[in-house]
């Protein structure tokens, strides 16, 4: 009988500790993990300022991805160490970039090389931004022809979009269904 009350304990004791843990999980909002993004960014630019380079280990546990356009002659999206935003035909050190879920269907991008956000203004006007903030959160979805695209959070009916001569274009007044707006997300 004693060892089946210690066991009757250290069992109630177990499903209280997992409940708690599982309460903290379901309680984490998007607010805890923006902080954790600005402490990564502030981490960046305090090692920037030093002069510390990061380090080689981070990158190679980095999924590098690219993001395709088949609009015009098909573009890779880049973003460039000035913020700007462009496509190019051919993939080239800018086009690396990290797609990270925020939470179930919200994305934020990062360019491996420039270190900044891909940022959407309220103008729809697409930027590569040093601080990650809700300009720079997007939904993320899969459309019908299998190709994805990238919305403002902050900003409904604004899409990511490259022109046909591979430069940003204004995300107002374009609509999901636009070719312009389809991105093929391929492993680099």
């Amino acid at each position: 009988m004693d060892s089946f009350l210690r066991f009757l304990c250290l069992t109630l004791i177990l499903l209280a500790v997992c409940m708690d843990y599982h309460c903290a999980d379901a309680n984490e909002d998007q607010g805890s993990r923006l902080r954790g993004l600005w402490m990564l960014s502030m981490k960046d630019l305090k090692q920037k300022k030093k002069g510390i380079p990061h380090p080689e280990p981070i990158r190679e546990l980095v999924k590098q991805q690219l993001l395709y356009c088949n609009v015009g002659i098909g573009y890779h999206l880049q973003i460039q160490s000035n913020g700007t935003i462009r496509g190019v035909h051919e993939p080239n050190e800018h086009c690396f970039l990290k797609v990270f879920a925020m939470m179930r269907g919200v994305v934020g991008i990062r360019g491996i090389k420039s270190g900044l956000y891909l940022c959407m203004s309220q103008d729809g006007l697409a930027h590569g931004a040093v601080h990650f903030s809700s300009d720079c959160l997007f939904n993320e979805r899969l459309e019908e022809n299998h190709y994805t695209t990238f919305s403002s959070l902050s900003h409904p009916d604004i899409y990511l979009a490259l022109s046909h001569k591979g430069e940003a274009k204004r995300g107002t007044g374009v609509g999901k269904h636009r070719p312009f707006t389809h991105f093929l997300p391929r492993r680099a």
